[in-house]
């Protein structure tokens, strides 16, 4: 994995964020009230194959150990599962998942202009998070 991702980075501003969310099947409520909050990411290398993530959104704080190519499954923004994997493409992660409903979601992380890009895809519905190193 590219050097340039390892860090701390702060959620600088969002593009179709909403739009996304409702293609995954979010409610419009809960919509409103997730586009307006705060977040990060922090990656950290654990070894040559394994990283661990930590998404902050408002409130809500996730950690995971991701190894290249292992499948696992956790909740997808509309209360149901998803599961997928995440590899190392080019010094771009990519993200392959599929709801228990059958449908597919692409996530990309980036370092693009001295920020970290993510973005998403939802049935043809793509937005991106960009966020700045701290």
């Amino acid at each position: 994995m590219a050097a340039a991702l390892i860090g701390i980075w702060s959620l600088d501003h969002n593009d179709n964020y909403e739009a996304f969310l409702k293609a995954c099947g979010m409610g419009s409520m809960k919509r409103g009230f997730v586009t307006k909050l705060g977040g990060s990411i922090t990656v950290a290398k654990l070894s040559d194959t394994k990283y661990e993530f930590t998404v902050v959104n408002g409130p809500k704080s996730k950690t995971r150990q991701v190894g290249f190519g292992e499948e696992f499954e956790e909740d997808g923004v509309d209360g149901g599962k998803i599961k997928g994997s995440w590899k190392e493409e080019g010094g771009k992660l990519v993200g392959n998942f599929k709801n228990d409903k059958g449908n597919d979601f692409t996530f990309t992380r980036e370092v693009v202009g001295g920020q970290l890009v993510q973005t998403m895809n939802a049935g043809g519905v793509v937005a991106k998070r960009f966020y700045n190193k701290k």
